[in-house]
């Protein structure tokens, strides 16, 4: 899935105009909106625009998480923002941010594609991720508004008091218009604080410590959040592209000193390492003479090319310039000294070796280097020119065995120098630096005072092992033979300077140790103390602006506190880092180099407990380097992060979050790569597994099918398991006849082996087959293969299964006595197997038992079997079979007419469905517990539906179904109808009309229209409120979709209505309209029937006779059922009635009447209705 965030090429940060802030009323700024919206929106690649569909389904699931805040809060809080609100319908989150450090931390986010990928892990579907192509075809956009973002950061720099700011010009002591005001130069860092004035800040400069009042239009706060954290946390004085290539002397120079070239005019020198802008000084090599050594900038004129933090160097490395050198690259003990470095030496740009990268933090050494002098091997009665040390550290150039003397952990006193004691070793090394001095040995006097340096700063000695370094380098020796002392000897001393804030002498070495420091490759730390000269150079960049020098000294830090643990200071560079790696390859429009650190930042967020942020960073690292070991360390980081999201996904269970499947598939393809046929068949099976457990059976199918392909290279042993599972998948794929293809050459195969659980689980899935496909005696006699099979093995619970099966079996055939038996059987040996996790077969197995009472009767029976598998879920925590069981019982005694047990039980489904986090499940249930206690007829109970029922029209408002959301709204308009609140029954019914009405579906909102009018017209009281509904609403409605038979009922309903309130004349006209379009909907008699009722009422007597004798002429001449004559005689009766007492007229019309309707009532038989005044006056 692509990800994309709004930002430029180079993330967020102030721009000039935004962090100028002269003129800026900074009291605006700090009543200014600390709220700021997070849109997000869902595309397809392939349509290149907005999916509809897509992003509704988006809303939907953020809907649905919405109920449960807590989950959102949390996303949020990972992602360093505080979340205000959430608004589904615009597809945005508010957010704010109370610190600076919030600011930073979310941006980084932002920029490094993880807010996206959060709320892709959050909002999509588990269907999404078992779908590749759709999968790849998605990506998620966010998006946040830059200016708002850029002014928040501003108001919150003001609001924290202090924070970081660059000069833009210089301001010398003359132009000070009052002593108060400090003087700066451009670029200079400082302190600055608001103090109220309008166009004065308080600054304080971070290379002297002056303070003094600065101009606020000299001021521009630093553009990077991480700059303010970087400088607060690590305060100090602040005093960069790299080049590579040749450069051409400008003048003739002869070397101060040792370490340094002796140039002519024209001269050509080979770069070294880097040359980066910032540094007066580079390393160089001579072509002519081919030596190596420092070169200050100012005596050369450049023809190098630039490149971005480049770690191959055009010519060798310093430390292999002579031909003596034993240092080799490949070499494997070298590159164990090497791997010490947590974060990969940095190739060609900036391209890392994964193999020295990241070991799960791991940072042991990968194994000893020799022992290289003896223990006691320089006690004796020789001379001092004998001494082994002394010979050792006399050679001329740094040889492979010397790594232990520089690197970090100190390891020389338990490596070079075993067996001693330090202070032993110092005494010892005190004599042969006297030796060496005293016989013109320089590079063991020189290693000797090194070494004795590095023991006095190990005991916190600072200035004694700063008089060891610099007598170290004072040696005259050519320096460069041995590129790791010189580069140890130049950090260390330059990091005691600094620590010891000696600034007369910091000088002499800063350019050196910063030049040996950044632009050489394969930096090896020898001291804790070089994060100070680093922390300086870091200073630097900032001031300068240079994210090329910025990424290579972050890298080295990020190193250096990897090396020594502390991920948790480490954890911000390596941000950075990845940040400006992104940065700069897009300022050069192509990856700067295979540079990945999201394998390394989920790790670090793994140790922080940031799961949301694990996820993301592990689904963004795009190397394709990986090992196959490196793929099951990411699959199980993504296990054990989605556990502690979603506690149901249990470690060591089957139960797995969909995304499982991304990761098992890249760690398949690495593994087709190689020939471990094993693990490819135990990832087609994984496969296989999760895409079953998410009803995704084809895809489950065809991986299992693979996995068999795969097995066939193995052994039968190996290849079983892979067989069994197609076999079962078939089966739940309707393709028995498949699944006993598969299974009957297995079956024969381990005929007469010593594979008898094999065997049985064989003959109970060629049970299952034949049961398929009906033939119901073969799958009886392998059932019973199966027991036998277990008995003789003494498998307890492989009988259990095979009696449960027996006994599922004969209750298909009806056979519940025989089945009672078997279950009975199978059930005492499942109470045997009580500590084995045998819950779910357990449970079936009660479920069973009580399948089979019910058969035959026995209802107490049946209530205490469902009930004992409930306890058994519940003393297992198996949810799954909690919400089975729960739910039978409760249909049980619901049918039973025992509502109260039913409530309990549904109850519990409930509450299982919360825990399962099923919002469709729980909304079920919420309705079929509001229907039980509106059964119950009661007031409380009435109130207490009322409750469940807005709890299920949370849940179908969230789900984003309409039409379920509509009839909910309707059903609680009844029931507040019901319990007499009839301006809240309104207000629901209402809303369920205009729910409809926002449908697509014009018929659905015809029958709102009319149900909510019902409420009101088939009651008791207050019927002519349906009025608004059958009358103002759904009349015109049904007109404007041209649904003639609603437009009857409703006219028909009108006229009842009408006509028992009173209103005959209104009555009249809505009788009069349906008889017109009676035709049409077959009901002509029914409403010729009603208007002449309403002219009865209205005694307008001859056209109510009209009506009566058109409706009587629509009837059958041949009655075919009581109700009929029923209405024939009532008819007639109202006919006599009105000849007889109406008109007056006594007539054969009246004889004929009456005759008509003693015939009818003859033709009732047993209704024989008898002609009563009552009966004539109907």
């Amino acid at each position: 899935m692509v990800l994309w965030w709004s930002q430029g090429k180079e993330g967020w940060s102030l721009t000039e105009e935004q962090s100028n802030v002269k003129g800026i009323d900074h009291r605006i700024i700090l009543t200014f909106s600390l709220e700021i919206l997070l849109l997000f929106s869902g595309q397809r690649r392939s349509s290149k625009g907005p999916d509809r569909s897509l992003q509704e389904a988006l809303r939907t699931r953020l809907r649905v998480v919405e109920s449960n805040s807590q989950d959102v809060i949390q996303l949020f809080k990972d992602l360093s923002a505080r979340l205000v609100s959430v608004h589904a319908e615009k597809d945005s989150f508010v957010l704010t941010f109370k610190t600076v450090e919030e600011i930073w931390k979310f941006s980084t986010y932002l920029a490094l594609g993880y807010v996206a990928r959060c709320l892709e892990n959050f909002l999509c579907d588990q269907s999404i991720w078992l779908d590749p192509e759709l999968l790849s075809d998605l990506e998620i956009k966010v998006s946040v508004d830059e200016e708002h973002l850029a002014t928040l950061y501003l108001g919150l720099l003001l609001q924290e008091g202090s924070f970081f700011a660059k000069a833009l010009f210089t301001r010398s002591e003359r132009d000070e218009e009052e002593e108060e005001q400090l003087s700066f130069k451009k670029n200079d860092l400082l302190m600055v604080k608001d103090t109220g004035q309008d166009n004065m800040w308080e600054g304080t400069m971070l290379s002297t410590g002056k303070h003094g009042l600065v101009p606020v239009d000299a001021m521009q706060p630093l553009p990077y959040p991480f700059y303010q954290w970087f400088l607060r946390k690590y305060p100090g004085s602040a005093e960069c592209s790299p080049i590579t290539g040749t450069c051409v002397a400008a003048v003739d120079y002869y070397p101060m000193g040792l370490d340094e070239l002796q140039l002519s005019q024209g001269d050509i020198v080979e770069i070294q390492g880097l040359l980066v802008r910032g540094l007066g000084i580079f390393i160089g090599r001579h072509t002519s003479t081919g030596h190596t050594g420092f070169i200050h900038k100012a005596h050369f004129l450049s023809s190098a090319r630039q490149s971005v933090m480049s770690e191959k160097s055009v010519g060798t490395p310093p430390c292999q310039s002579s031909p003596r050198t034993s240092v080799s690259h490949s070499s494997p003990r070298l590159s164990s000294c090497h791997s010490h470095n947590p974060l990969p030496p940095q190739g060609e740009r900036l391209s890392f070796a994964l193999d020295d990268t990241y070991r799960e933090l791991d940072l042991e050494f990968q194994e000893d280097p020799p022992l290289f002098l003896e223990e006691n091997s320089w006690e004796g009665d020789e001379s001092d020119l004998s001494d082994p040390t002394l010979t050792l550290l006399n050679q001329t150039h740094f040889q492979e065995d010397f790594w232990p003397l520089y690197d970090l952990q100190y390891s020389f006193l338990w490596v070079t120098f075993s067996g001693r004691t330090e202070d032993e070793l110092s005494g010892h090394l005190e004599s042969v630096r006297e030796c060496a001095k005293r016989t013109g040995m320089h590079w063991a006097h020189r290693r000797a005072c090194f070494l004795l340096g590095r023991l006095c700063a190990r005991k916190l000695k600072l200035s004694q092992a700063r008089v060891y370094y610099e007598e170290a380098l004072s040696v005259s020796v050519d320096s460069f033979f041995d590129m790791p002392l010189l580069i140890a000897l130049f950090t260390n001393l330059t990091a005691i300077y600094l620590k010891q804030r000696m600034t007369d002498k910091l000088p002499q070495t800063l350019e050196k140790a910063s030049t040996l420091l950044i632009c050489l490759p394969s930096h090896s730390f020898t001291s804790v103390d070089e994060v100070e000269l680093l922390k300086l150079i870091l200073r630097r960049s900032v001031v300068t602006g240079e994210k090329s020098l910025e990424a290579r000294v972050c890298y080295l830090i990020s190193s250096l506190f990897l090396l020594l643990k502390k991920t948790d200071d480490a954890l911000p560079f390596v941000e950075r880092l990845q940040f400006l790696s992104a940065s700069l390859s897009a300022a050069e429009g192509q990856p700067i180099a295979p540079l990945d650190l999201n394998w390394l930042l989920s790790l670090l967020y793994h140790c922080k407990y940031m799961p949301y942020l694990v996820l993301a960073s592990l689904s963004l690292d795009s190397r394709q380097d990986h090992s196959l070991r490196d793929a099951f360390q990411r699959i199980e980081l993504f296990i054990r992060n989605s556990v502690r999201l979603n506690p149901c996904w249990k470690e060591g269970t089957s139960l797995l979050p969909a995304q499982i499947v991304v990761y098992l598939q890249q760690a398949l393809a690495i593994a087709e790569q190689g020939e471990d046929m094993k693990t490819q068949r135990d990832l087609c099976l994984g496969l296989a597994s999760v895409y079953q457990q998410y009803d995704t059976l084809n895809k489950a199918v065809q991986c299992a099918q693979q996995a068999v392909e795969t097995g066939d290279d193995l052994n039968k042993e190996e290849s079983f398991q892979a067989s069994v599972l197609l076999s079962w998948l078939l089966v739940l794929t309707g393709q028995a006849e498949r699944a006993q293809s598969v299974l009957q050459p297995l079956l024969t195969s381990l005929q007469g082996t010593d594979s008898p659980t094999q065997r049985g689980v064989i003959h109970n899935l060629l049970a299952l087959c034949l049961r398929r496909q009906g033939h119901i005696p073969e799958a009886g006699h392998h059932l019973y293969s199966a027991l036998v099979i277990s008995r003789e093995s003494g498998d307890q619970r492989n009988q259990a299964l095979a009696l449960a099966n027996l006994g599922c079996l004969a209750l298909n055939v009806g056979a519940s006595w025989l089945a009672e038996r078997f279950l009975v059987r199978s059930l005492h040996l499942f109470l045997e197997l009580w500590e084995r996790p045998t819950d779910e077969e357990h449970v079936q197995t009660y479920l069973w038992l009580g399948r089979s009472y019910k058969d035959r009767g026995r209802s107490q029976d049946i209530r205490a079997c469902y009930e004992m598998g409930l306890l058994i879920a519940l003393h297992a925590r198996n949810l799954h079979s909690q919400m089975v069981v729960a739910k039978v019982l409760s249909r049980l005694y619901a049918d039973m007419l025992l509502y109260g047990q039913s409530i309990v039980y549904y109850e519990h489904c409930v509450s299982v469905s919360r825990e399962l986090k099923d919002k469709r499940l729980e909304g079920e249930y919420l309705e079929i517990l509001s229907s039980l206690y509106l059964s119950l007829n009661t007031e409380r109970s009435s109130r207490k539906s009322l409750d469940y029922t807005k709890q299920s029209l949370r849940i179908s408002i969230d789900l984003g179904k309409r039409e379920e959301e509509s009839e909910t709204w309707l059903q609680v308009g009844r029931i507040y109808y019901l319990i007499q609140e009839d301006e809240l029954a309104d207000m629901y019914l209402q809303a369920a009309v205009k729910t409809a009405l926002r449908m697509n579906d014009p018929h659905f909102a015809m029958n709102i229209y009319e149900e909510a009018g019902d409420v009101y017209f088939k009651g008791h009281r207050n019927r002519m409120a349906s009025l608004p509904f059958l009358r103002d609403g759904g009349l015109p409605f049904a007109r404007s979709i041209n649904d003639i038979h609603s437009e009857f009922r409703l006219l028909s309903k009108l006229t009842e209505l009408l006509m028992n309130q009173g209103d005959q004349e209104e009555a009249l006209q809505y009788a009069t309209l349906a008889v017109e379009i009676a035709s049409v909907c077959t009901n002509e008699r029914t409403a010729y029937h009603r208007l002449a009722t309403v002219y009865y009422k209205l005694r307008q007597y001859e056209m109510a006779e009209n009506y009566y004798l058109k409706s009587l002429s629509l009837c059958p001449p041949v009655l075919e059922d009581p109700k009929e004559a029923r209405y024939y005689t009532k008819v007639y009766c109202r006919l006599g009635n009105l000849t007889l007492h109406m008109f007056k007229v006594k007539s054969t019309n009246t004889f004929e009447c009456c005759t008509n309707s003693v015939a009818n009532s003859t033709y009732v038989g047993s209704t024989f209705l008898r002609l009563t005044p009552s009966t004539l006056n109907m």
